[in-house]
């Protein structure tokens, strides 16, 4: 706010001018950084929830394919023509395979991102089940480089599911940082103060149990006031809260507050 004192001099008034521009130059980034996109556990078989999926490509960004617990033993036809058709929606198919927090070998996580990429030309992988000490981010940056010498999009995420060591941001290109229940999210969600200095593309959170529109709407503002850059929102609930998308209203509302 301008001071209460008398400004003297036209010259002090042109001053306080500029650097009022200046000051709105510099949080123009600040702006455009809060901007949100869908990211979806897509953990239900082809059918009538990817083409939901690929009808929402506005807002809807990445999805997660997982045939079983990973790429299964054969490429599955069905699959293929789901995510030839998302990606033809403009959407980003990611292959999960688990990394058992770091216990599993590399030859074969890396079997199962090899066949993630021959059956199916994903665009990149989600690593579940990853560990968040420091002391296996080696073994995460060996996979994050495999994923990348595929060239393409080759994009890469961890899921610890909860918050991980800032070491980890140079081992992928995404952090799922929150997996867990609306009750939780809106209670005791935390986060380190490294995460601000991050652009919320970096991370990603993920709540499940969330039972009405006005409950989507807090989840959303929440996300994007914790500097989360993707999101997903559902009310399915444990065991599996993936093996679904929300019906029509929830999802038509869920979009909107995300984009």
């Amino acid at each position: 706010m301008v001071s209460a004192r008398r400004v003297r001099s036209a010259a002090s008034l042109v001053s306080l001018t500029m650097l009022f521009a200046v000051l709105l130059i510099v949080a123009e980034p600040v702006q455009a950084a809060s901007a949100q996109s869908m990211a979806v556990p897509a953990y239900f078989y082809p059918g009538p929830y990817w083409t939901q999926m690929d009808q929402a490509r506005s807002a809807l960004r990445i999805a997660v394919m997982n045939p079983n617990s990973g790429p299964g033993s054969a490429p599955d036809p069905n699959y293929v023509s789901a995510v030839h058709a998302a990606q033809a929606a403009g959407i980003t198919i990611v292959g999960y395979v688990y990394t058992d927090w770091g216990a599993r070998s590399l030859s074969a996580v890396e079997a199962d991102v090899n066949a993630y990429y021959t059956w199916y030309g994903v665009n990149g992988i989600f690593f579940d089940q990853t560990s968040t000490s420091c002391a296996y981010s080696s073994y995460y940056a060996t996979l994050n480089a495999f994923v990348k010498a595929k060239g393409g999009t080759a994009r890469t995420i961890l899921n610890p599911g909860t918050q991980t060591s800032q070491c980890y941001v140079s081992d992928a290109d995404i952090l799922l940082t929150f997996e867990g229940s609306d009750s939780q999210y809106v209670r005791s969600y935390s986060a380190p103060r490294w995460v601000a200095s991050y652009s919320p593309s970096h991370f990603w959170h993920i709540i499940y149990g969330t039972p009405t529109a006005s409950a989507v709407a807090q989840a959303v503002q929440l996300s994007r006031q914790r500097g989360a850059g993707y999101v997903y929102v559902t009310p399915d609930t444990l065991p599996n809260p993936y093996d679904t998308l929300p019906t029509a209203g929830y999802w038509s509302s869920e979009l909107a507050d995300i984009g």
